[in-house]
């Protein structure tokens, strides 16, 4: 017997691209996101250093000559009062040669800004790192008018606290954004993929009827991808040429079949008025395989070439009876006693009763070649729809059991002469009854080939 598969686990496609895109999405909004905020942020600085060169330019363009300095310059109020009225937060200083301090706004914020201020000035922004009052420092910037230079210093305070309740802003508006566009995203490409594989699953349905019984059938092509289209058709050009190589060996085959009866029949009645010799008995014992040989090849050229009409309501005890009462006179050469057991009275399936007889006949024919003489060969019949054949013979050893089902295959204790198409044809017949073909150990240690087939009834 042929281990059982292990299941294959499986995955779905659309799930896995919806997520991917999904996923795709999100981080290309996030990272959008990152960068609006890091340009906001860097506009908001530029903004700052716009705004102190202004202040800059603003008192420089009101100092007075350079040479009317004095101990402290005087600047209009309109420029200082601004300053003043900051609270700290905006202060000028300016110098003269040699950093000399000569004018400010706030005489104690300068007196502790002055360590912090870049000694010579270059004309750049620089960073206060602490001045009482100022936790997150300030931001100065230096403008040269002759030899004076104007610093300017701004707290950072504002920008700061600005700055965090942007960012806090934009987080939350952004997260509140983002679910719900990723939500639409996962249910939109969830549906998209689901609507652009739907033709794959019916592609997918047609594929799974593709048998020997339908060997006409084709994919459909409606509606697929363009990517798929090529796949499918191809697909369906093999599924051509594999049905008329098919149709190309049944025709051979059923032509060869019909083609040796005649000669067959002409050979067996010239041996029969040969007499009883040993040589005319060996001859007509081959003509014998050869006619049955020839028998099974075309009923199994009838099977793979015409559609078994398994519709009708076929009463299983009465193809046990009909089976059992043609075969035995084979019984009775063989010393071979054929019983029928099991269930008594009418047992209904969904079938065709010719071809039934015709499984069940190669079962129990194949179980007479098997019993040694003197023995019984038992016929079962149980509900729902099993007709089993019992013998007393060798048996099937388990490895053989598969294997004896193929076209031409023969047990090891075969004596009969038989071409090994019996079981085949029989599993054929139960194939196309939605059944199969079973073989066991029996009691008695012979075999048992039980026939399985549909126990439902026609509507």
């Amino acid at each position: 017997m042929t281990a059982s598969a292990q299941p294959v686990r499986s995955w779905s496609l659309s799930r896995r691209l919806a997520w991917r895109l999904t996923a795709l999405m999100l981080c290309a909004m996030l990272l959008a996101a990152a960068a609006v905020a890091r340009g906001t942020i860097a506009t908001l600085r530029d903004l700052d250093d716009s705004a102190l060169q202004r202040q800059a330019r603003l008192v420089a363009n009101h100092l007075p000559p350079q040479g009317e300095d004095g101990a402290a310059l005087i600047l209009p109020d309109e420029i200082t009062q601004p300053f003043r009225a900051s609270d700290g937060d905006n202060l000028f200083i300016v110098y003269g040669t040699g950093q000399t301090p000569l004018a400010t706004s706030d005489p104690a914020k300068a007196a502790q800004a002055a360590p912090y201020i870049p000694a010579p000035l270059t004309g750049r922004i620089f960073r206060v790192p602490f001045v009482a009052g100022h936790r997150h420092g300030m931001i100065g910037f230096a403008l040269r008018r002759g030899e004076r230079w104007v610093v300017v210093l701004q707290g950072r305070e504002q920008a700061t606290v600005l700055l965090q309740s942007l960012i806090a802003s934009f987080l939350a508006t952004s997260i509140w954004l983002l679910l719900p566009i990723g939500l639409a995203t996962v249910v939109v490409s969830l549906l998209t993929l689901r609507t652009g594989l739907r033709p794959l699953l019916r592609v997918s349905a047609a594929a799974a009827s593709v048998g020997p019984a339908r060997p006409g059938v084709r994919l459909p092509t409606a509606g697929l991808p363009r990517e798929v289209s090529p796949l499918v058709h191809a697909v369906n050009e093999a599924l051509t040429r594999l049905e008329q190589t098919i149709e190309t060996q049944r025709t051979f085959m059923a032509e060869a079949a019909h083609g040796l009866r005649t000669p067959l029949a002409v050979l067996t009645a010239r041996l029969d008025a040969l007499g009883q010799t040993p040589e005319a008995d060996a001859l007509r014992h081959d003509a014998d395989r050869m006619a049955r040989l020839v028998g099974q090849l075309l009923r199994m050229a009838r099977l793979d070439s015409l559609p078994l009409d398994v519709t009708q309501a076929v009463d299983l005890h009465a193809v046990a009876v009909e089976a059992i009462t043609a075969l035995v006179p084979l019984g009775l050469r063989r010393d071979v006693e054929l019983a029928l057991l099991g269930y008594d009275g009418t047992l209904l399936v969904s079938g065709n009763h010719a071809a039934l007889v015709l499984a069940l006949t190669n079962l129990i024919e194949n179980a007479i070649a098997y019993a040694p003489p003197g023995s019984a060969v038992e016929v079962v019949v149980t509900a729902p729809a099993t007709i089993s054949v019992l013998d007393s013979g060798p048996g099937i050893a388990v490895e053989h059991r598969d294997r004896l089902l193929r076209p031409f295959e023969r047990g090891i204790a075969a004596t009969d002469g038989g071409a090994g198409l019996g079981l085949a044809i029989a599993s054929r017949i139960a194939a196309a009854h939605g059944g199969h073909i079973r073989v066991d150990s029996s009691p008695t240690g012979g075999a048992l080939v039980a026939l399985d087939a549909n126990s439902s009834l026609p509507g």
